[in-house]
């Protein structure tokens, strides 16, 4: 009777050994692979100064002085020029992928489509930020900056959601910034 009783709780309690997930790192990128997602993260990191900028101009925009709001504008017309500076050698890496499926040249199309639109925001962004930076435009930047930082910050997120697209289809995952990967058990 024993027996018969360890026996039934035994399998009851057993979990199957489909369950058990092995957490393993990896495989590593190829060449090919790891120099477009170099190039494209180069992109990412210098939108992410637009992200950082546009945050500060929104934060105290009404408690700032005249010359910190003056300052955050040529910060935000920066970071929009250096942006602009870092597509050229992100869309070529792009349009030199060798790419084996259909899915993936969809999703370059669809990529460079977004860089060319991305690049146009950009320019808004730097010639806009331009004129409110001049030393008479510390109220213009109080008034209107903050809908312009809005509507480009709406251009950088149409443009992540297409790099998203690409990198997974690519077998890329890019961790975001600031996000340690978890340990893998080994």
């Amino acid at each position: 009777m024993k027996v018969w009783t360890w026996l039934l709780l035994a399998i009851f309690c057993a979990r199957p050994l489909s369950a058990q997930v092995v957490a393993q790192p990896e495989p590593p990128l190829d060449s090919a692979r790891t120099s477009l997602r170099d190039a494209l993260l180069v992109l990412r990191d210098t939108l992410a100064t637009i992200d950082a900028a546009a945050a500060r101009l929104q934060r105290d925009y009404r408690e700032a002085s005249g010359a910190s709001l003056l300052s955050r504008a040529r910060v935000m017309r920066d970071a929009c020029d250096r942006s602009i500076r870092t597509i050229p050698p992100a869309r070529g890496a792009v349009l030199n992928a060798k790419l084996s499926t259909v899915k993936r040249q969809k999703a370059r199309t669809e990529l460079v489509s977004a860089m060319d639109t991305l690049k146009g925001v950009l320019i808004r962004c730097e010639k806009e930020f331009a004129a409110m930076s001049q030393p008479d435009q510390a109220e213009t930047v109080r008034g209107y900056a903050n809908d312009r930082a809005v509507r480009i910050l709406g251009g950088l997120r149409r443009y992540e959601h297409s790099l998203r697209n690409f990198l997974a289809l690519m077998g890329i995952r890019v961790i975001p910034l600031g996000v340690t990967p978890p340990a893998v058990a080994g």
